[in-house]
């Protein structure tokens, strides 16, 4: 035994050093309710009194039991956590003058129960760190060949260095790797450096004697972790390098050795610990990784056994007590997050405690939502969000009307998967499916659930559900609820069928349509069918049709896609060779009719009243002259003018826009341009894209048809037209 000479001497001795004489193990003390410890941390070292952690920012904390009070110590930049570089089973911390304690070259032990401290000059020695337990310090000088161990400390209040005895000739790479109050595992080169399979031999010493007292018990390879106790050792990994394979290993300390190990499937870590006559070991892996509940779950078997049982959910880091407990950093789904002592109960195996939480729970739960009540889909998609306690799950949200049972599946794979709450978010489009083809949703009432399936399989799912509405102002050409308009279709025997469309941009066409839903055959009575929009204060549009002796009967819309039984009107609409309807020309919010009398050219507008009784008022003249065109459509709001809009076509073919300007009447007319001559029907069918600006579609001879979107611009009311999901045979009829 030799003294350390110089600054560390001087420095060493000018505090108290009597509390860095190894104690006997005391109970510890009780841990105060409400302890908390960061999210993040890992636990580094744990003594009678409290505990040593590394928070994300490598900040070292001591925290006491009895008060939850934190102490801040030093930085850790290389999160030395599954080792004894910060000291061991003990309130006796190490502390370096480089963040990498490993690279330090003076290490202070400071004892985080009575304030007390002692410096250790490495340089002195030419000593290079490599652990601490209690009020020991263990170094190693790297000599030609081979590695010789020293144990520093206190003795007699003298800085004390003696070389380790027993150690076999030539060591190489050792390390000091586990620790127990007044014992160090060691670990070191047990192979000629030559040899093509390099293992390592283990070897326990006793840092009061600085002399080995157990060897032979362990083999492994660089990569393995270990652990001591009163009574054992043990290892997990590899017995050599190039060993695939992963096992769980212990040796009983004494004369005899009693060797044990038990192969390991889908380990990948160094985690490993003893409590009492059971060893524990996972996979070193928070609540945000992992793959799957098995290679998450910190587990535990009887040293000499082989059924294994789950401890801890999942566990990230351990380190042992000076009273042969195990504290663990990881998670139980019913006690949440945060750090257990693994302590052995009355039969001896392993019960957890929580010690102190990050406040976050293990399963995934909700934790809060951004949902608007109204999904108001004539203005734009429906954005929701909800947040999860953690994101590192495959989710599902289905969003069902709860009339129809019709559902919408949105499947998320959550990319950003950092520790800490986290947003999942849907912007729905406001497309349902019924089974069979896919629509736009109808108003009403609807459900959302949000399944959240745990990747690592750690907790059971989330399940979580909630109520909302689809709300929408009443829309032209829509008679089945959805804010999506509806193609009204006459066949040849005069059936009438109703297609709903819906715009999806994701295919080509983009204007697709459904099916069709029957709405009854006898149609061929009429020689007009004109869709007029809300004129009866019903949420759904409505249609008037006019027979061959000129009598106008009105459809009011049920908004399932069919019409209640027909109202007679008035007669005397022979006299008309132009009927359109849908727009609002008058600015009061239900749709009007326009009808071009056949003697004089003069256009006349029937204003809509709400009523369904009397639907129309009296008719007002807008202008003489329009027997200039051969087809007439009121097309609703294309041009961004404060009322409906209507197009018409002359007999050369050219499309002129009538801007509506909100008191009844229409602007001067606007050429848009020739050409218009190729189409058969043009209709106003609404808002087809859901931007805000109604549109037209344009059908030819051949039953082609075409989709011209508002653009809101008077210049260019309409933007090119793009060839639209739907047939419309020469012999149907589109309303």
């Amino acid at each position: 035994m030799r003294r350390i000479l110089g600054g560390a001497v001087a420095l060493g001795l000018t505090m108290s050093t009597a509390a860095l004489v190894s104690p006997a193990a005391a109970a510890p003390a009780a841990p105060a309710p409400g302890v908390k410890i960061a999210p993040g941390s890992e636990i580094v070292s744990a003594g009678t009194t409290g505990f040593l952690s590394v928070d994300p920012k490598n900040t070292l904390r001591w925290t006491r039991y009895a008060d939850g009070v934190t102490t801040e110590v030093g930085q850790d930049s290389a999160q030395h956590t599954q080792s004894i570089t910060h000291g061991s089973a003990s309130d006796v911390v190490a502390i370096g003058d480089n963040t990498t304690i490993t690279a330090s070259h003076k290490i202070t032990l400071r004892d985080m129960a009575t304030g007390s401290s002692t410096l250790f000059d490495l340089d002195k020695g030419g000593y290079s760190y490599v652990g601490a337990v209690g009020p020991w310090v263990i170094v190693v000088k790297y000599l030609k060949g081979h590695d010789e161990a020293h144990v520093l400390g206190v003795v007699n209040g003298e800085l004390t260095d003696r070389k380790v005895e027993g150690m076999p000739d030539n060591v190489r790479n050792f390390a000091a790797v586990a620790g127990t109050p007044g014992s160090a595992l060691v670990r070191f080169a047990g192979m000629p450096e030559s040899s093509p399979y390099q293992s390592n031999e283990y070897a326990v010493i006793d840092l009061a004697a600085a002399k080995v007292t157990d060897t032979r018990g362990l083999r492994t390879d660089d990569w393995a972790g270990a652990a001591l106790s009163p009574t054992h050792m043990a290892s997990l990994g590899s017995f050599q390098t190039g060993d695939d394979s992963v096992s769980v290993s212990t040796a009983q300390r004494g004369p005899e050795r009693k060797p044990w190990s038990m192969d390991l499937r889908g380990v990948y870590s160094q985690m490993v610990g003893l409590v009492g006559n059971w060893v524990l070991y996972g996979n070193e892996e928070t609540a945000y990784s992992g793959s799957d509940e098995w290679r998450s779950a910190f587990r535990a078997v009887t040293i000499g056994g082989s059924i294994e049982r789950k401890v801890l959910d999942h566990a990230s880091s351990v380190a042992p007590t000076p009273e042969g407990d195990l504290l663990a950093m990881g998670g139980s789904v019913d006690q949440g997050e945060g750090l257990y002592r693994v302590s052995a109960g009355a039969d001896g195996a392993p019960v957890t405690k929580l010690v102190a939480s990050t406040g976050e729970p293990t399963k995934i739960t909700l934790v809060g939502s951004d949902l608007p009540a109204a999904a108001q889909l004539d203005r734009g998609n429906w954005r929701a969000r909800w947040q999860l306690s953690r994101v590192n799950a495959r989710v599902v949200i289905t969003l069902r009307h709860t009339a129809t049972g019709n559902e919408r599946t949105f499947e998320l794979f959550p990319e950003d998967k950092k520790p800490g709450p986290g947003w999942v978010e849907i912007d729905w489009d406001g497309l349902i499916s019924t089974g069979t083809s896919t629509v736009s949703a109808p108003n009403g009432d609807y459900t959302w659930k949000i399944t959240a399936k745990p990747d690592n399989g750690v907790g059971p799912d989330l399940n979580a559900n909630g109520t909302f509405s689809v709300r929408r102002a009443a829309a032209a050409h829509d008679y089945t609820d959805n804010g999506s308009p509806d193609l009204l279709v006459r066949g040849e025997g005069g059936v009438m069928l109703n297609k709903d469309t819906y715009h999806d941009p994701q295919k080509k066409p983009e204007l697709q349509v459904d099916y069709g839903t029957y709405v009854g055959p006898g149609w061929n009575i009429y020689d007009r069918i004109v869709a007029v929009g809300d004129v009866a204060g019903a949420p759904a549009g409505d249609v008037v049709a006019t027979d061959r002796d000129g009598v106008m009967w009105l459809y009011l819309g049920k908004g399932d896609g069919t019409f209640a039984d027909r109202l007679r009107l008035g007669a005397g609409w022979n006299g008309f060779d132009e009927i359109t309807g849908g727009s609002d020309l008058n600015g009061d919010g239900h749709g009007d009719l326009l009808a071009r009398e056949t003697a004089t050219g003069v256009l006349w507008l029937y204003p809509g009243t709400g009523n369904w009784r009397t639907p129309f008022g009296p008719r007002q003249k807008i202008a003489a002259g329009w027997n200039i065109y051969d087809r007439i459509t009121a097309v609703g709001d294309v041009a961004g003018a404060p009322a409906g809009d209507v197009v018409a076509r002359d007999r050369d073919g050219v499309l002129w826009l009538y801007l509506g300007i909100g008191n009844g009447k229409l602007d001067n007319r606007v050429k848009i341009s020739a050409g218009w001559g190729e189409y058969r029907q043009l209709v106003g069918i609404g808002d087809a894209n859901r931007d805000g600006r109604a549109d037209l579609i344009a059908t030819t001879p051949g039953g082609t048809s075409y989709i011209y979107h508002g653009t809101g611009d008077w210049r260019a009311p309409f933007a090119t037209r793009q060839q639209a999901g739907v047939d419309i045979p020469s012999y149907d009829t589109l309303v």
